[in-house]
């Protein structure tokens, strides 16, 4: 499979297309990799229904037996378990931190050590979130996959 990038000026929208002439394995795996990514989070922000991309999502939070996705701008109460999340979107790089909280690893920045063996994770809008220790090893391999993945 070739990999064709084009820049165009004065697009209002990105897009992707995809040429094909069966549907082989490799075609199959990306279609179903894009749709997920591709994918949006739906929720209420301040008594209003919205709906975001799911790369949009820094982390998911369970509290009090809700579900809410933390962006940039907005905090979302959803209508699902972290479960579901993770079903629903782990091919968009969506990692169990807590028993309850789901990061997406594309909006971290980087990792520190801490007391205890937990693991402090700095997302890229500068807010720290906690790794306990008994996700970080599941944590570490699914980066590693994620990082094999990306470069092939």
């Amino acid at each position: 499979m070739r990999f064709i990038k084009t820049r165009e000026e004065g697009l209002k929208e990105n897009y992707l297309e995809l040429h094909y002439d069966g549907m082989d394995s490799e075609t199959v795996e990306l279609i179903a990799r894009l749709d997920t990514t591709l994918a949006n989070v739906e929720g209420i922000c301040e008594e209003r229904h919205v709906s975001v991309p799911v790369t949009e999502v820094l982390y998911f939070e369970t509290v009090d037996r809700k579900t809410f996705a933390y962006t940039d701008k907005m905090c979302i109460e959803m209508r699902m378990t972290l479960n579901n999340v993770l079903d629903m979107y782990s091919g968009a790089g969506l990692i169990r931190i807590s028993r309850s909280a789901v990061v997406n690893v594309y909006r971290i920045d980087h990792l520190q050590g801490d007391m205890n063996m937990r693991t402090v994770i700095f997302m890229k809008n500068g807010e720290r979130l906690i790794m306990n220790r008994g996700y970080k090893k599941e944590f570490m391999a699914e980066l590693e996959r994620i990082r094999e993945r990306s470069v092939k």
